[in-house]
């Protein structure tokens, strides 16, 4: 049974609000020093946040096993599909929501799962967390305050997402845990139930995180032409099956993907896509994303 959004725990969310802004007031401040010290240990780090009340009466499932730091900054797709699956009761009204994931994040802390100091890394192969609030904490220049405030703002963006300065497409980017549950969910409407399409959809909104980032950016919140999912299915079912069989096309740069977002939207004002059928849309993607990549003859 679909739990009701209303009852899955998360962080008050005015009492978080306030918590992330007094975090965040001064750059560099002994507040922001203290805080990065108390991310070098797990259970300290519980105690920043144990006050804050909580809404809600469900806890969501956990990750079955402990998660490395490197599987905790970027999940393998395997598993971001058993993350979802889990948390396959969430709406979107309840994923999207920094409160929530917030509390997702907490939990896995306290059971062990992962651990505080991993909210600080960077992502790719930069130095991890403890690395990067070590050298912080012990950088006595006149840099110092920027790194260190930096350094919160990732926690604090890691932990659940950071609207304040990203707006709300911070949680579906910079949270991994939420980043998991809605990259699974696009390529589960894009798929239909078809696993060989949902893998190709799939490496397409793992190519690489900006490229994640612009593709939430575009079709999610700035462009109104894919408030149709149907629409934004098809583009990016036409856009996985082309990179399938042209992995070296340049659409798997981000810059090119904003310019199909583009063509895509010229269509639409010159033709009513939303009345299209399936089969038209896929058919007409497929020749837009194959125009993008400028493939002629």
């Amino acid at each position: 049974m679909t739990e009701s959004p209303s009852t899955f725990l998360e962080l008050d969310d005015s009492a978080y609000t306030r918590r992330r802004l007094d975090l965040l007031r001064t750059k560099g401040s002994d507040q922001q020093r203290a805080f990065l010290s108390q991310v070098r240990d797990s259970a300290e780090f519980l105690e920043v946040f144990a006050d804050l009340p909580l809404r809600g009466t469900t806890s969501v499932q956990l990750s079955p096993y402990p998660m490395t730091e490197s599987e905790y900054k970027d999940p393998p797709g395997d598993t971001e599909e058993d993350l979802y699956a889990a948390w396959s009761a969430l709406t979107p009204s309840v994923a999207c929501r920094c409160a929530f994931w917030a509390k997702v994040t907490l939990d896995h802390i306290r059971t062990g799962r992962i651990q505080s100091v991993y909210l600080a890394a960077n992502g790719g192969s930069l130095p991890g967390g403890a690395e990067r609030i070590d050298a912080a904490l012990q950088d006595k220049t006149l840099e110092a305050p920027r790194r260190i405030d930096s350094c919160v703002r990732t926690v604090l963006r890691r932990l659940g997402g950071l609207p304040e300065v990203r707006g709300n497409r911070s949680v579906y980017v910079d949270c991994p845990f939420a980043r998991a549950w809605w990259r699974e969910r696009i390529v589960a409407q894009a798929a239909g139930g078809d696993d060989r399409s949902a893998r190709h959809v799939r490496r397409v909104v793992r190519i690489h995180q900006t490229y994640w980032e612009k593709l939430v950016d575009r079709i999610v919140f700035r462009n109104s032409t894919f408030g149709s999912t149907n629409i934004r299915n098809a583009l990016l079912r036409a856009l996985a099956h082309f990179l399938r069989d042209n992995p070296d096309s340049d659409l798997t740069n981000y810059q090119s993907f904003q310019r199909l977002c583009r063509r895509t939207t010229a269509y639409q004002g010159t033709l009513e896509m939303s009345v299209l059928s399936d089969t038209e849309l896929d058919d007409l993607m497929a020749s837009v994303v194959i125009n993008a990549a400028g493939i002629t003859g």
